[in-house]
Parts: C-alpha cells; structure tokens; sequence
C-alpha cells in the first residue's frame, strides 16, 4: 500500500502529532523512496509544476519586496554588503535575482529548473539542478561556506527538518545568517476560525505536501538545537482573515481566492512603499498574535 493509500483510511488522530519542539509533524512520514515519486509525478512530469506562467507588474513588485524586506533584516544581523548566498529551493529564482543583481556570489538548489528558467531565465547559470540534499552534501565536503542562506518554504516538505538545520550549521560563514520561512500552522487566529466554525476543516493540513507544521516557538526551539541563535521572527500578511468574512470566505468559497490574493499583493506593496523598516516592525507585532500566513525567522551560528 503506497503513501497516498495510507493516508486515506486513517483518522487525523493518527496522521498528526506534536513533537518535542513544539510543532505539529506527520506521525508516519512516507519513505524516501515515496516522497520522491511522489514528487516526480505530482511536479516534474508537468513542466510548470506549481509556478505561473506569468505574474502582473504588482504581483512581481510584491515578490521582489518580500526579498528586499528579509535581506534589509539580516542586514540588521550581519554588517555584509555583498557576499555569498546560497538559495535552497530556488524555485523560479527572485532570490537569486535580487542578489545577483547585487553583486553577490549566488548559489541555488532546486529538483527543477522550470521555475528558474519560466521567471528569470537570466538566473538559471546559477542553478545547481537535481537532488537537493545531495548537492549539499557535495558543498559540505567541500567546506564551502556562506554569508547567507536562505530556506524559503523548503522546510516543512523535508523528511528531516533536524538534519537539514544541523546542515545548514556546517556552511554558514562566522558572521553568516539564514533566512527560513514556513508556513504559520495551527496558529491562535486558525483555530479560532474552526472554534468559531468560520471554517469546517483544517485546510492547511495537507500531509502529501507538508510533513512539518510549524510555529514561532517550534522554529525556534529546532533552530536552537541544531546550533543556530535566534535574532528575530516575523510574519507576512494575516490573509485568513478574510476568513471572517462570507464574501470572502476562500476557503469556503475557492472562487474568492484570487480576490483575497489581489488584496494581499495591494496591501504588502503600499505598506512597503511606507517603509521597510517599520513593515518589519508590522509583521514583528502581528506574529505575537498567532497572526501572519508565513513565519520567518532570522539565524545566526551559536
């Protein structure tokens, strides 16, 4: 009996457990061996996989200024004007571009180029294309290090998020950070929705796609014990919000989606237009409240 199989004749009870960081994971994670067809079918056999064909000059801005915001914060931690970046999970290669763009030494790792080559074909030199964990064993027998890492969305899909922080460890720089982002699961404002029955299921609950369900102290207790310090945690937009709303109810209602999406793309680029700084400040304040989509954390070696 595959994964998938699996998956459907058991009970929540029994797919989800909370371990002794903190945070929610998949209590019987597939195998290896699984988790890699599954991907091979469900990604690599459709060329664009999950990225877009194409964004909207906002939607562009907006990508590119969560960038900016993440690299004004570890700006805050390490004083490197430009450096090396490794990118883990490049995806379609904004990252890559804003630091390129900078004069940095960039590095990526993704399973697919697709992304890279659909969004920022201009990156794709950059791109080391196959196994990710592979090609960091190769950078760590090569004792190559970084001033900054970044692991955006990349965590919660892993079989061992332990390891691969305690990998990490081994390639940052002295003065190094790494930037992780993940979602904010099972979070104070998620649960007031089901309590409230603004919503009848826990919709970010997707074991196919995310074997880990992270939040602020859970990222921070695995950053601690795999070798990494704590400076700072953020958030992103609150868009379950929307939640609260019938009209605008996606979860409820998918057709809403993209309407509550646009509102996220206005909404991120004004307030960035504002200041940087004091956006930072914004979304500092709202992950304290269990609210924010995404959580982001700021490391640096201990």
């Amino acid at each position: 009996m595959n994964y998938e199989w699996r998956l459907k004749i058991m009970s929540k009870d029994e797919i989800i457990v909370k371990n002794e960081y903190g945070f929610f994971e998949i209590k019987n994670k597939p195998s290896k061996k699984e988790l890699q067809e599954y991907y091979a079918n469900k990604y690599y056999q459709e060329a664009q996989g999950s990225y877009e064909l194409s964004y909207d000059k906002a939607e562009i801005k907006y990508l590119l200024n969560k960038i900016e915001q993440k690299h004004v914060v570890a700006k805050t931690i390490s004083n490197i004007e430009t450096g090396s970046l490794l990118d883990v999970g490049s995806g379609e290669g904004f990252t890559l571009s804003h630091f390129d763009n900078l004069g940095w030494d960039c590095l990526g790792l993704d399973f697919s180029s697709e992304g890279i080559k659909s969004q920022n074909p201009e990156q794709a030199r950059l791109l080391i294309q196959g196994d990710i964990f592979e090609n960091l064993n190769d950078i760590i027998k090569d004792d190559k290090k970084f001033d900054l890492i970044v692991l955006d969305n990349v965590l919660e899909h892993v079989l061992k998020p332990f390891e691969l922080l305690a990998n990490l460890n081994k390639i940052i720089s002295d003065d190094g950070v790494l930037v992780v982002e993940v979602p904010n699961d099972f979070s104070l404002l998620q649960k007031y929705l089901m309590e409230n029955n603004y919503i009848d299921r826990e919709f970010w609950v997707s074991p196919l796609e995310h074997l880990s369900y992270f939040n602020k102290n859970g990222i921070i207790n695995l950053a601690n014990d795999t070798g990494w310090k704590t400076h700072k945690i953020i958030s992103d937009y609150p868009i379950e919000l929307d939640l609260l709303s019938l009209n605008s109810n996606y979860v409820n209602n998918p057709s809403v989606g993209k309407a509550s999406h646009r509102k996220r793309i206005e909404f991120e680029n004004f307030i960035h237009s504002v200041s940087v700084e004091k956006t930072n400040q914004f979304y500092e304040s709202l992950i304290d409240l269990g609210l924010g989509r995404n959580i982001i954390g700021f490391f640096s070696k201990l």
